[in-house]
């Protein structure tokens, strides 16, 4: 399971049309707060199961 850290570019694996967002914040039982483009702040529980990394291009990174 990927780690993730506020300030990261992310995209949700199941909802592509969102964009790509950024972390806000990561709590401790996994729920990512995530604001996508156009939308508004998303609070995603375990999170890290639906969220890749991506760089600013939205092309994945390892």
């Amino acid at each position: 399971m990927a780690i993730f850290s506020k300030g990261e570019n992310v995209r949700h694996n199941k909802k592509s049309e969102w964009g790509i967002g950024k972390v806000l914040d990561v709590d401790k039982c996994g729920t990512i707060k995530v604001i996508f483009e156009g939308y508004n702040e998303m609070s995603i529980a375990k999170g890290a199961k639906y969220l890749l990394k991506v760089n600013g291009n939205g092309k994945g990174v390892k």
